[in-house]
């Protein structure tokens, strides 16, 4: 049987704290388990004025934005990681990649699609900090892309999933 955890924003807003997760994780080494992190804390906060300020068409201020969340999580994976900081480093600059495309854009679509494109970040940085982190500390895991699994409908902001593909999706993963 899997084992679930979910750790929110404030489990991994520090160094010291994604630490704590791993403490936690440590004593279920070898056991399924399936771990779902947020974003770190307030993140999910400064992404929406990053989606904000994109939509109103003030460019310079929303890379500004996104720029400082960049430091923010290079700053902790350099602080958490040491041989394992080079490959999330790569790993966060592909998803600081795919935002900034957006971001040198202009809006054409709808607010509530950007918002979904630019906020759901939070969660695919945290998550390659801490799976980095842990396979650092031989807690064996493999990140995964929630996106290649769940899939949605157009409804942004209140999407409904699709759950015949998702099924099929998380019972090959």
């Amino acid at each position: 049987m899997v084992k679930v955890f979910k750790f929110g924003g404030a489990s991994v807003n520090s160094v010291e704290r994604i630490k704590n997760v791993a403490d936690i994780l440590q004593s279920y080494k070898g056991k399924p388990l399936l771990i779902v992190i947020s974003a770190m804390g307030k993140t999910t906060n400064a992404l929406e004025k990053v989606a904000e300020a994109f939509y109103a068409k003030k460019q310079d201020e929303a890379l500004q934005f996104f720029d400082q969340i960049k430091q923010q999580h290079l700053t902790t994976a350099k602080y958490l990681l040491v041989t394992n900081y080079l490959a999330c480093e790569a790993q966060l600059k592909d998803f600081f990649t795919e935002v900034e495309w957006l971001l040198h854009d202009n809006p054409v679509r709808e607010y509530d699609y950007y918002y979904d494109q630019i906020v759901c970040a939070g969660e695919l940085l945290s998550t390659a900090i801490v799976s980095h982190y842990l396979n650092e500390v031989n807690i064996t895991n493999e990140w995964i892309d929630v996106r290649d699994i769940i899939r949605t409908d157009d409804n942004f902001r209140d999407a409904n999933i699709d759950w015949d593909f998702t099924q099929k999706k998380s019972t090959k993963s």
